[in-house]
């Protein structure tokens, strides 16, 4: 039976890797193709498949390239483990050592479960053959690629969109963003920030409360996201005109934060803090960019959301990675509050009572195909298997019920 081969392109969906990463190991020699069609296109083999495993888990190791090009090239040799930490700046004092410590010891735990979980595949993998080994190999790319796939995740404003439709069956009388700006208790004439904006829905939907003579500074990592809330915003021109509201939008990492002190009165972070990898270095440069009596508020949610849901799309097929289930435990609702004390002296923290009841079949499944990772590409294989689990479970059950849990940290720079 002839082999299998595949294109750059199904290697990029089966993997999670882009496909502008497979061009570029290809360029280095890295990652040759088996094979060329007449017309140009890349042919690859399970055994380049292998040998892209091999390349990213030297990189996840920190390898540099040039380190991994040799270790490629000089198969057998076992490499030891690099020692070239990062040099920081010396913490203030003994808190600002135990500050430090603590933040390190909960990155080096996160990376631990994360190994832990891929030791785990590798020994499934040594014990088990064929179609079952290929299918482990894929959960490993996976794993070693959650945070790629998060970044593409948020370079256009699709997959948000698929993903807020599911949002339409909720059980609250009050929209997500509603309940947010609620909170939020803009005045007059304040200088606002907001961290991963998104596609601006926040301002959109609520873009005739806005009080007059805000200063809104609205920022992302995606120009496709910041592209997206001035087409949305385009419509209210006039009238942010008439109330004197400045918007201005700047692509901005939070995980190289650099503000101006004692600029803002409101800084926003709305489902986003668990993204960033130097999160107390960046909540410190949130405080500093503060004014005095400014407000912190950072949304966030807790280790019950979505649930059934992911149970639902776990028993139809192992194989879809929910790499959000992983990648937001180190902010969430549970452990948020612990993380922002040691930055702000006041914060509290309010949750919405807000369940999803869902008797629509397609938006789950837009919900699932959004989801970063492979599950594009199963749903394209088993695409009408699922939607004939859910129309069952929905003719069954009536709806599917699946608890959202989502709240609001409230941080205050000084105490009033």
């Amino acid at each position: 039976m002839k082999e299998k081969l595949y294109t750059a392109g199904e290697i990029a969906k089966l993997t999670g890797v882009s496909l502008r990463t497979i061009r570029f190991y290809d360029e280095k020699g890295l990652l040759k193709p088996v094979a060329h069609s007449e017309a140009g296109y890349r042919y690859y083999d399970r055994d380049c498949v292998e040998k892209l495993q091999r390349i990213l888990i030297l990189k996840y190791l920190g390898f540099s390239l040039h380190q991994i090009e040799g270790m490629i090239r000089t198969e057998g040799n076992a490499p030891g483990i690099p020692t070239a930490p990062e040099k920081r700046n010396e913490p203030d004092g003994p808190e600002g050592i135990d500050a430090h410590l603590a933040e390190q010891k909960s990155l080096l735990l996160q990376r631990k479960n994360r190994l832990d979980e891929m030791i785990s595949t590798i020994e499934i993998m040594e014990k088990c053959s064929g179609e079952e080994r290929w299918d482990y190999l894929l959960r490993l790319l996976n794993l070693l690629t959650d945070e790629e796939k998060i970044r593409q995740q948020y370079e256009t404003p699709d997959n948000l969109e698929r993903r807020i439709r599911i949002h339409d069956y909720s059980t609250s009388p009050q929209d997500w963003m509603d309940w947010v700006y609620e909170r939020l208790r803009l005045q007059p004439g304040d200088r606002v920030l907001e961290l991963g904006c998104g596609n601006g829905k926040l301002w959109q939907s609520n873009v005739h409360r806005l009080p007059r003579g805000l200063h809104l500074t609205l920022t992302d990592r995606s120009e496709g996201m910041l592209a997206q809330i001035q087409e949305n915003l385009t419509p209210y021109e006039k009238l942010l005109k008439e109330k004197g509201i400045q918007a201005e939008y700047h692509v901005m990492d939070a995980d190289e934060l650099r503000l101006k002190e004692d600029s803002y009165d409101i800084i926003i972070a709305n489902h986003m803090l668990y993204h960033v990898k130097n999160r107390e270095e960046c909540l410190r440069e949130i405080r500093s960019a503060l004014k005095a009596s400014g407000t912190f508020f950072c949304s966030t949610i807790g280790n019950n959301h979505m649930k059934e849901l992911h149970e639902i799309v776990s028993s139809f097929d192992k194989r879809i990675e929910m790499p959000f289930s992983r990648l937001t435990t180190g902010f969430r609702l549970e452990n948020g509050e612990a993380q922002l004390k040691k930055i702000f002296p006041v914060v509290e923290c309010e949750r919405q009572e807000n369940d999803l009841v869902v008797d629509n079949a397609e938006a789950i499944y837009d919900y699932v195909y959004s989801y970063p990772g492979n599950a594009p590409c199963i749903l394209e294989q088993r695409g009408e298997e699922f939607r004939k689990l859910l129309e069952e479970l929905l003719k069954r059950e009536g709806a599917v019920y699946i608890r959202k849990d989502t709240g609001m940290f409230i941080c205050r720079k000084a105490i009033r």
